[in-house]
């Protein structure tokens, strides 16, 4: 959560706590629909601009093999 924290505070150039972060982000409606091989996430409209800048530096990061 800490990471998610940091990178959006760092994409948004603003503060962010752990309870605006769950609360605007983590807590988006959104729908998931699963056909086949692939998943879609829809979000909503209010949450996709903060997961638009979340998203690339989340995945930027160099996760450990398990």
């Amino acid at each position: 959560m800490h990471i998610a924290r940091r990178a959006m505070a760092r994409a948004t150039a603003t503060g962010w706590t752990l309870r605006r972060l769950r609360e605007r982000d983590l807590r988006a409606g959104a729908r998931l629909t699963i056909s086949g091989r692939r998943m879609t996430l829809a979000l909503s409209a209010a949450a996709a601009p903060f997961w638009s800048a979340l998203w690339p530096r989340l995945m930027a990061l160099h996760w450990a093999d398990p």
